[in-house]
């Protein structure tokens, strides 16, 4: 594989079409009946210390999907103390491809539904509600804080929802499919995006040998970090604005942005191929004096703009603490007329637990001590960033991570930061670590998918492809519909490379045609700064176990809180 230099893409893009597609007919019947004294019947139990039984709730038949399409399923309601629901779909009429494949949650989860997507695709599949009821996040704390009396974490349900819900996905799941069809799935997957994603990596850093493949887009990893984040939009709209700009305005330094750094990557179409290049300053924007409309910024505007951009940062200004928004990104998703709800409930609830908690208290000279205590009271059970997937790697593990470069909500050089991380603490540089775990970065993509960029395909296959078939991912196909002046329409095709290759037009045949890219290296931050002490290093766990590390946060409350 070649990591640096050129590499042409074509006979891969046109491969890429061709994808390794899972037969549904594998004519793998049951050999379990799909009632309750069948497969209900069986006795199902956590690999917990000790172990727990597991309940079976109800036991009854769906289809997923339609026509000639239509796989009929069992679907088995399970619940494992204290509170996690698993749902598995077991396909029937010889349906079953002898896969296994989970699906991934969004936000706090609390909820479950069917996994029809998986099971129409020939996998057992399996859901989980991650071990509690709404997403509000208030799960998270015991009780609140009374007066002087502080608060408490429901350290449990944190737990449940940030590992043992997913592992028990794993383990009961392939209880059921044995006991259903008389074997165990073949190969296992994880497939998941934003919640989803991060639940993903969470496996392959904690128990490597729970799936095969893993899907991770959009990973909420670093999630004490990037959440504590997530208000900042607010902060500077609030502190340098006094409130939050019109919609109108930061869509045109949006606008601005993407005209000004546009031509940079060679092809101007509206989308930036790698928006960290682009330094595109809001000030530029400035109204004359005595106008203020939507056709310039104010002083202040610009500033809280050029502050979203640039990332959450001390009150000197000069430590960074985590990255901001690139330049192309819907500002309206953490910097709308509302805080975004996470980046609210998680102070409330897993740091101050405080439900009356006000961001509106936060500013510039005591930000950097909110974040601080967010990383100090959410990250030792919530961060999922362990860098170190050697037993993932050696497992057998394949990994493809993936993230839009217009990310409103989860920003995206997180996912860089860690796979520039997994790549320095497993050694070896990018040509090692791509043996195992590839990331693609989609320009002009925002939070699992949409936005002006071509949207990413069959990234799932992919991973399949790469399981079974041992063909890493080069590239993988980006596409979109657009509109041509005479009012026809064709589909824009895009190679996304493997980071930290990048897409460059050849400029042999049309720019929509992802047959005229080739992958060259591009920007990369490896040895990354984050790693280097800039934003600061990775902090393993302590302790013997989890519940040990987690049983030494702190339940007294912070001085922002007060």
């Amino acid at each position: 594989m070649a990591s640096h230099g050129t590499l042409r893409v074509m006979g891969v893009v046109i491969a890429a079409v061709f994808l390794f597609a899972v037969d549904a007919q594998a004519q793998i019947p049951p050999v379990t009946a799909c009632t309750s004294a069948g497969i209900g019947s069986v006795s199902l139990v956590t690999d917990d210390h000790p172990p727990v039984a597991a309940t079976i709730l109800s036991v009854s038949t769906a289809t997923a999907g339609t026509g000639a399409s239509a796989v009929p399923y069992c679907l088995v309601k399970v619940m494992i103390p204290t509170a996690i629901n698993i749902w598995v779909g077991l396909p029937m009429a010889n349906k079953w491809n002898g896969r296994l494949q989970s699906l991934g949650g969004g936000g706090y989860a609390g909820s479950v539904g069917a996994p029809t997507a998986a099971v129409a695709g020939g996998y057992v599949g399996i859901t989980t509600d991650t071990g509690h009821t709404g997403g509000s996040g208030s799960f998270g704390m015991l009780y609140p804080r009374s007066g002087s009396t502080p608060g408490a974490p429901n350290v449990p349900l944190q737990i449940d929802f940030a590992y043992r819900s997913e592992h028990l996905m794993a383990v009961i799941g392939k209880q059921l499919t044995r006991a259903f069809y008389g074997q165990g799935p073949v190969y296992s997957y994880w497939n998941g995006c934003s919640t989803g994603g991060r639940q993903g990596l969470r496996m392959a850093q904690d128990y490597p040998e729970d799936y095969d493949g893993i899907l991770a887009g959009a990973p909420a990893i670093h999630w004490d970090r990037f959440q504590a984040e997530q208000i900042w939009p607010q902060v500077v709209q609030y502190r340098d604005n006094g409130g939050v700009i019109p919609t109108a305005k930061k869509q045109l330094a949006t606008n601005a942005a993407i005209a000004a750094c546009d031509a940079d990557d060679g092809v101007e179409d509206g989308v930036l191929d790698d928006p960290r290049a682009c330094t595109f300053d809001a000030m530029s924007l400035l109204c004359p004096r005595g106008v203020n409309d939507t056709t310039c910024l104010t002083a202040t505007e610009a500033s809280a703009i050029n502050k979203i951009w640039r990332g959450a940062t001390n009150e000197r200004g000069n430590k960074k603490l985590w990255y901001g928004q690139t330049r192309g990104t819907d500002l309206n998703g953490l910097g709308g007329a509302n805080p975004f709800g996470i980046a609210v409930a998680q102070p409330r609830f897993w740091v101050y637990f405080d439900p009356t908690w006000d961001w509106h208290i936060l500013g510039y000279d005591n930000y950097e001590a909110f974040f601080n205590d967010t990383v100090r009271m959410v990250g030792p059970i919530m961060a999922s960033d362990n860098p170190d997937l050697s037993r993932f790697r050696d497992h057998g593990g394949k990994l493809v991570i993936w993230h839009g470069f217009a990310d409103q909500l989860i920003t995206p050089e997180g996912s860089i930061d860690y796979y520039d991380a997994v790549v320095k603490t497993l050694g070896g540089g990018y040509v090692h670590t791509k043996e195992f775990a590839r990331l693609f970065m989609a320009p002009g993509v925002a939070h699992c998918g949409g936005g002006a960029g071509p949207q990413i395909q069959n990234q799932f296959g992919a991973v399949v492809d790469w399981v079974e078939h041992g063909i890493a991912p080069e590239t993988i196909l980006a596409s979109r519909p657009i509109t041509l002046p005479d009012g026809s329409v064709r589909t824009r095709t895009r190679p996304l490379c493997a980071y930290p290759d990048v897409a460059v037009w050849t400029e042999q045949v049309s720019s929509d045609d992802a047959a005229s890219f080739v992958c060259e290296r591009g920007r990369d931050h490896y040895p990354h700064g984050k790693r280097q002490g800039q934003l600061g290093p990775y902090q393993p766990a302590t302790g013997p176990d989890a519940e040990a590390q987690a049983s030494a946060i702190s339940s007294g409350q912070p001085p922002v809180g007060d």
